[in-house]
């Protein structure tokens, strides 16, 4: 590629970046990006949930026979849940998705456009190329074993 065509790309991905900013997904994914780093009750559960699971590392290298193991890993897991279930949380979690949704979309669009065998990394079944497999995948395979 010479330079020219170089900078006319560079030009146009930070135009797309700045569409993306634009949108709702973005600004609702900062929004609560913000809550969760600033909001004194969210930042209090996950820093005793980090606590109490560094707490429960500590007893699960000696396995379920550690007097503690149930006790530490019952806590953990109810910390986690009142984490999980925090409306902030739900809610930041929720514009990640979104947001992780919107940019794999784009993404998956602009290979489209390339070619049908560039290889898509996604999480969302949507985005995925179909494939046959093959040995290894457990796909249909025409080789003869």
């Amino acid at each position: 590629m010479n330079t020219l065509q170089d900078l006319t790309i560079l030009d146009q991905l930070d135009h797309l970046n700045h569409m993306i900013t634009q949108t709702e997904e973005f600004k609702r994914y900062c929004k609560y990006n913000y809550l969760m780093n600033n909001d004194s009750e969210v930042l209090e559960i996950v820093s005793e949930f980090k606590r109490l699971k560094e707490d429960f590392e500590e007893v699960q290298r000696f396995g379920k026979y550690h007097p503690d193991f149930t006790t530490k890993r019952r806590e953990v897991n109810q910390y986690k849940k009142k984490l999980d279930l925090h409306p902030v949380v739900m809610e930041y979690r929720r514009a990640e998705y979104q947001l992780q949704a919107l940019l794999d979309e784009v993404l998956f669009h602009m290979s489209e456009d390339i070619s049908e065998n560039v290889n898509i990394v996604s999480d969302n079944p949507f985005f995925t190329k179909e494939s046959s497999g093959g040995c290894s995948t457990g796909g249909g395979c025409s080789c003869a074993s």
